[in-house]
């Protein structure tokens, strides 16, 4: 299988190969590209590793790359895309809220672990906020709008396991 395939291009998308806005996400444009993405995904099972449990970290990715699919769907500016950057906002920004939610009365190395990661990935995305692309980092485009999309599909995934999650005192039987 021709791995190249796998990237979006905004005319097959429109053609009709609907699926490229997700497995875009599986594949890279070159070996640099694959090993950043790759570091990212090893510190983040590193760091949320002792904290949350893989469906929820699989629940933050799964939210970044919806995030990510989206954008890519309504920006007819976004020619092509590769990578699994925006998505690993989408976890980073989701596990480090469920974090904070799941252990903010038992653990404050947690906590603050958490609140440093979204500090930095607000401050990183604010300042790309004004931009499209980067082409001078890894030799390709960097799409800045991936990475806020992914950031807020991980907020939005997290937001609706932590509300769809039932609460000890709220479910209680009164006897």
């Amino acid at each position: 299988m021709d791995l190249a395939a796998l990237i979006y291009y905004r005319e097959a998308f429109l053609d009709g190969q609907w699926w490229l806005p997700l497995t875009a996400q599986l594949v890279h444009f070159n070996l640099a590209h694959a090993l950043a993405n790759l570091t990212g995904s090893v510190l983040l099972c590193s760091l949320f590793r002792p904290w949350l449990r893989w469906q929820e970290q699989a629940l933050a990715m799964a939210g970044g790359m919806s995030g990510v699919a989206w954008v890519l769907v309504w920006d007819a500016d976004c020619a092509y895309y590769a990578g699994a950057s925006g998505a690993l906002h989408g976890w980073a920004v989701g596990g480090a809220l469920l974090m904070v939610m799941r252990h903010f009365r038992t653990s404050r190395v947690a906590v603050w672990i958490a609140f440093a990661l979204l500090a930095g990935l607000t401050i990183k995305l604010l300042l790309a906020l004004g931009l499209k692309t980067n082409p001078a980092v890894w030799g390709f485009a960097v799409y800045y709008p991936a990475h806020v999309a992914g950031a807020l599909g991980g907020l939005l995934a997290a937001l609706a396991y932590l509300g769809a999650s039932p609460r000890s005192d709220k479910h209680r039987q009164k006897g």
